[in-house]
């Protein structure tokens, strides 16, 4: 009995200990926790491993506004908001637009999300494409459920959450409401320090 409790107890430790040591293995933190710390050059010099990893890669170069490196990350990972990051990856780079709208109008037809996010990254590139009113027409059909989502739900400063605040922020000013388009422009640059969106992109 008292070599059978022995053994138990000696297996319970060495299994805990092997835990311990899978853990201690791990990276520290995640690319995710590294773009919440404002650490965005470790996030995207973080090796992905799976589709998960390629998206916040992507992430990370783009708040790091090296757009068209974020474009190759997120063409290798299938999830559905990498397509929405590549669409928005070419619209800051002002380039292959007519491809952008269409991969984010497919993208709000087949994974529709938080739509009316989707919406204001379909205005932007409409908006970034030169069609100024179908830019605003959208923008205004969710406008006050954009409002109300920055009022009731997403309050938090959250780095991933900024380049939504620019583009709001742009279609503000789109809109002839540069007052709110200022205060939304600090508010993006204060959400992501030492990003693409506390400098801006130039146009």
């Amino acid at each position: 009995m008292l070599f059978e409790v022995t053994v138990i107890v000696g297996a319970v430790v060495l299994l805990g200990w092997a835990v311990l040591y899978m853990r201690a293995q791990r990276p520290a933190t995640t690319a995710q926790q590294l773009i919440q710390q404002h650490r965005y050059q470790e996030a995207a010099a973080m090796e992905p491993s799976d589709s998960a990893g390629w998206l916040h890669r992507g992430e990370a170069l783009k708040l790091l506004g090296r757009f068209g490196e974020a474009i190759d990350a997120y063409r290798r990972s299938d999830d559905p908001a990498a397509r929405e990051g590549l669409a928005l990856s070419l619209a800051h780079l002002g380039r292959d637009l007519d491809e952008a709208k269409k991969m984010m109008e497919e993208t709000i037809a087949l994974y529709p999300q938080i739509q009316e996010f989707q919406a204001l990254g379909l205005a932007y590139i409409l908006l970034r494409a030169g069609d100024r009113d179908g830019a605003l027409r959208v923008f205004r059909d969710n406008i006050e459920l954009l409002e109300t989502r920055f009022r009731d739900d997403y309050t938090d400063a959250d780095p991933l959450l900024a380049e939504t605040v620019f583009m709001f922020a742009a279609l503000a000013d789109a809109n002839g409401d540069t007052g709110a388009a200022g205060l939304l422009r600090t508010r993006a640059a204060s959400w992501a320090p030492g990003s693409v969106w506390s400098g801006g992109i130039e146009n």
